[in-house]
């Protein structure tokens, strides 16, 4: 049961995650006119991955209630810094807490997964894992960010394909599934305190 339950909330987080970043880019550029994106968010990124390597020791030490509660809030915490605010200092520090709370969520969530399949079926459950990190999320996540954007403005690109211009309501609907990985979470953290 706890292998499922992990990877239940699992498919909720990476939802949450599609659900704003097939549209991250065109936010900074487009949304916010930040010609110079990657000045936000390449250092995210690379904090985030060395944030992520350090807190890899507090699943080995404290466990999974300990390490991914506080990734889930710092993930939330991003989202409501990139609903809220639109000035470049405040939008890379919602996009870093953001970056820390993804990465190490799914850290989290990796390590669980790996302690909860059983020894001699590591691969059978690999399937499992895959839908529940990428197929469900690939196709859910999308849909209800581009649900969201129904109604905003599109631009035409480069290739002529046509965008929306994306909002900061990608990020309110991205916590509002977090709150629900985090709900789902709570008898998984209870049996293990």
């Amino acid at each position: 049961v706890p292998l499922y339950v992990t990877l239940a909330a699992l498919a909720l987080f990476n939802i949450s995650i599609q659900i704003f970043m097939p549209y991250l880019i065109l936010y900074y550029t487009e949304s916010l006119d930040i010609a110079n994106y990657v000045l936000i968010f390449a250092p995210a990124i690379v904090v985030a991955a060395v944030f992520t390597g350090l807190y890899g020791k507090v699943y080995d030490r404290k466990g999974f209630r300990a390490s991914i509660m506080p990734s889930l809030g710092l993930l939330m915490a991003g989202y409501l810094q990139l609903y809220f605010f639109r000035s470049t200092v405040l939008v890379f520090v919602g996009s870093l807490l953001m970056m820390c709370g993804n990465l190490g969520g799914g850290a989290m969530f990796g390590a669980m997964v790996r302690d909860n399949t059983p020894a001699n079926k590591a691969g059978m459950f690999q399937g499992l894992r895959i839908c529940a990190q990428v197929l469900i999320p690939g196709v859910i996540g999308p849909y209800i960010g581009s649900f969201v954007l129904r109604n905003a403005e599109t631009i035409v690109n480069g290739d002529g394909t046509v965008s929306f211009v994306p909002n900061a309501n990608i990020f309110l609907a991205a916590l509002i599934v977090a709150v629900f990985v985090w709900l789902t979470l709570i008898p998984l953290c209870r049996k293990e305190k």
